[in-house]
């Protein structure tokens, strides 16, 4: 099954890991990619914290001129252009912080208590144009959870916009758009819905089985029904009705019966990080990896952040060749994903 096309196999492969990694300087950008062994990814996620060390410490992002430094840097040392990933939602999730010489920007719960378009519009469109100034292609928002559980770890966060799911839709397209203007890729997350989560999937399973309910998908159907929806993060939330056995991200019922096959979603559709507790406490890698792809999973978001793991890149490579040639996957399982990321990068000017 390796043969004559293992280098495009793993070429395929590649695109599918976005990984963390630990650096500020166009130094730390070639001796990352040096560490790779000529091994590809498609994309990298930064951090302004890394959280692995008590008290955290500096990860990714020092200042505007030092971050677009080390994107470039990022660009330069791999071999086909990545996707640069953050999490700009704004509040108390926004890596790109006033006191490190960023924009000031308004969490997602305080645009959606102005539930102002004009407003919305403004800050949508400030966050893109700092992300595409500063080297970044891709932001992990907005937010389409539903406000449904106030003492929710999304609520808590202020992460929630409001319990109307017509609100939402209205507001998260201006987002949406806002960015697809600057060549960002805005990735509506986490579906398929974690706004009445009692728990907070970093720690463990958080069974939503009681809490759900369908006007959580509302937001998703209309924005997929607008065709403006290129990328949707999974959430790890578990709801035995959906699926008896999987949690979400990990769930053919849930990402290809559900999104794909009913709601007619045809993006790509990016992991939260399965180094989250929900996750990796409960699986080992391989069978992550072999869920993920058969649930129908493009891109593995590996942050690295919660737990680093500086050979995970090729953990990630070496486990799908090997799931590939038991025939516990396909090939034509990695080169739709290969397929639906590369339309994305060209959908956004990157190849």
């Amino acid at each position: 099954m390796m043969n004559s096309t293992t280098s495009d196999i793993k070429t395929m492969i590649g695109q599918m890991i976005m990984v963390g990694l630990r650096g500020t300087s166009p130094d730390d950008a070639k001796y990352f990619f040096r560490s790779l062994n000529g091994l590809t990814i498609g994309g990298v996620i930064l951090y302004d914290q890394n959280v692995t060390t008590s008290p955290p410490s500096s990860h990714n992002i020092l200042s505007p001129e030092q971050v677009k430094d080390f994107n470039e840097a990022l660009q330069s040392f791999s071999p086909t252009p990545l996707l640069i990933g953050i999490d700009q939602e704004g509040g108390q999730v926004n890596r790109l912080k006033e006191k490190y010489g960023f924009p000031q920007s308004n969490s997602w719960a305080k645009l959606g208590l102005l539930n102002d378009i004009v407003e919305t519009q403004s800050c949508a469109t400030r966050t893109a144009s700092t992300l595409s100034k500063n080297g970044f292609n891709l932001n992990f928002a907005p937010i389409l959870d539903l406000s449904l559980n106030p003492d929710s770890f999304i609520a808590k966060k202020e992460r929630c916009f409001s319990n109307n799911p017509v609100s939402v839709s209205t507001h998260a397209e201006l987002f949406i758009l806002s960015h697809l203007a600057q060549n960002v890729v805005p990735v509506c997350k986490h579906f398929p819905g974690q706004g009445s989560a009692g728990r907070d999937t970093h720690v463990g399973i958080a069974d939503v089985t009681e809490t759900w309910s369908e006007t959580e998908l509302i937001p998703y159907q209309t924005l997929i029904d607008n065709d403006c929806i290129p990328a949707i993060m999974t959430s790890h939330i578990f709801h035995q009705q959906m699926d008896p056995e999987l949690p979400a991200t990990l769930s053919s019922k849930i990402l290809t019966n559900l999104l794909r096959k009913k709601m007619g979603f045809d993006g790509v559709i990016i992991s939260d990080d399965p180094q989250m507790g929900a996750i990796a406490n409960h699986y080992d890698l391989k069978t992550i990896i072999r869920l993920m792809i058969r649930a129908g999973v493009d891109i593995f978001c590996f942050g690295n952040n919660l737990a680093f793991d500086p050979d995970i890149v090729q953990k990630v490579h070496s486990t799908i060749v090997e799931l590939l040639n038991e025939g516990s996957i396909t090939i034509a399982q990695i080169e739709k994903s290969y397929k639906q990321i590369m339309n994305l990068k060209t959908m956004i000017g990157l190849v």
